[in-house]
């Protein structure tokens, strides 16, 4: 064959190539920028845990170790972590500065702000929109609402009290039913002649406490770091995750029997009297709480056919005559994605989406009433956050779906 005859297929060789390459580095760049995954490898992780981010409490079974600092590398994301002098991940609070009212957030490893940097995360999103407020972040990872109010009970400060918030997730409700939590031992609430006693103290301090969470890294075989390198691309290791996500959830489909999920229901019963008791302690500083549910990623990304949990814990927070808001409509109907593909937590874009979501709310329903004194509603109807259930004097409002 002559050369007047390979040049045009060499040519065309070279068009194909080109475009594919062209074609391939356009659809990494999308995936970086409308669904970024980046891949970190098993000798990155680190999940930094005791030592520098938790350390043990015999009331608490942990809290956050004070002005700990730490790298902290998931499957999702690489971010830095600090903690202030009080072991919250928050700013340092002048004492001095006492006149704006303060509004505390309590929670759980979404509150603490899991996965993401400390400017990404939604309570201090909030901080910059409600400069008129002194905003408390006490929250920590792996806490139930059991915790959250004895963190409660401990905070001391002199401002008054605006409005106490408290996240609600999912899992709360097992946490505050086990005397153990991510692992650790922690305390329990228990009911006695239906009174509320804290037992378990002090907290067994497990072995894992004494020991470091340091490993001396060791260098990858060849064969791990041409992985690495493969999944380095966003696109790759986005269809490997999904690969993987798809695998697990058929799985689930073929050996979950769901006519038996009432069955492993847990018992709200404790969790009720647990909220009520932090209402009437939040009362008795003379303020108001608000509980903010944070829907599941099942229901929010449809990975199942289970009822949220919100449409049950719903009921007892109406007899408890506590405001509850739902932030599931407006991370239903962004465009973008609200959780990490891997895990239960929300991304940036998620604490973005909650802080503009707990701000609206907030300025229009909550911080006027706090101001003015006037009477507290027991729910109410918001076009960006809705209840699980009305007031028969209110009409309901439909969800939005996505």
């Amino acid at each position: 064959m002559n050369r007047q005859r390979l040049r045009p297929i060499v040519q065309n060789i070279t068009l194909l190539f080109g475009s594919l390459i062209f074609s391939l580095i356009v659809i990494e760049i999308g995936f970086r920028v409308l669904d970024p995954t980046p891949f970190f490898s098993d000798s990155e992780i680190n999940n930094t845990e005791h030592g520098n981010l938790s350390v043990y409490d015999d009331a608490l079974g942990w809290k956050g170790v004070p002005n700990g600092e730490a790298e902290f590398v998931t499957r999702n994301n690489r971010v830095w972590l600090s903690h202030n002098r009080h072991g919250f991940r928050d700013i340092e609070h002048d004492p001095r500065s006492d006149k704006k009212p303060a509004i505390v957030f309590l929670g759980d490893s979404f509150t603490w702000g899991y996965e993401v940097e400390f400017d990404e995360m939604f309570v201090n999103r909030l901080r910059d929109r409600l400069p008129r407020y002194e905003i408390f972040n006490l929250a920590h990872r792996g806490y139930g609402t059991d915790q959250a109010l004895l963190t409660f009970n401990r905070w001391d400060d002199r401002r008054p009290l605006g409005l106490v918030v408290l996240m609600f997730s999912e899992n709360d409700v097992w946490d505050n039913n086990s005397a153990f939590s991510s692992g650790k031992p922690k305390p329990k609430y228990q009911l006695h002649n239906n009174k509320l006693i804290l037992t378990g103290l002090p907290v067994p301090k497990d072995e894992s406490w004494m020991r470091t969470s340091d490993v001396e890294a060791t260098p990858d075989s060849w064969k791990v770091a041409f992985k690495n390198l493969f999944y380095s691309s966003h696109f790759i290791n986005n269809m490997r995750i999904r690969y993987k996500l798809f695998r697990e959830r058929r799985h689930l489909d073929l050996t979950q029997d769901h006519t038996k999920q009432q069955e492993f229901a847990p018992d709200y019963t404790l969790t009720s009297r647990i909220l009520e008791e932090l209402r009437n302690e939040v009362m008795r500083r003379g303020s108001r709480l608000v509980v903010v549910f944070i829907p599941s990623k099942r229901e929010i990304d449809e990975l199942d056919d289970c009822v949220p949990y919100q449409t049950i814990i719903a009921d007892f927070y109406e007899n408890l005559g506590v405001e509850y808001v739902d932030l599931s409509p407006d991370l239903k109907k962004t465009f973008f994605r609200t959780y990490y593909r891997q895990g239960m937590h929300w991304n940036a874009h998620g604490h973005k989406v909650a802080a503009e979501a707990l701000n609206d709310y907030l300025e229009k329903e909550v911080i006027p009433l706090v101001l003015t004194d006037a009477r507290w509603p027991r729910a109410v109807t918001h076009p960006r956050l809705r209840q699980i259930r009305t007031y028969p004097t209110q009409a309901s409002g439909s969800s939005d779906s996505r």
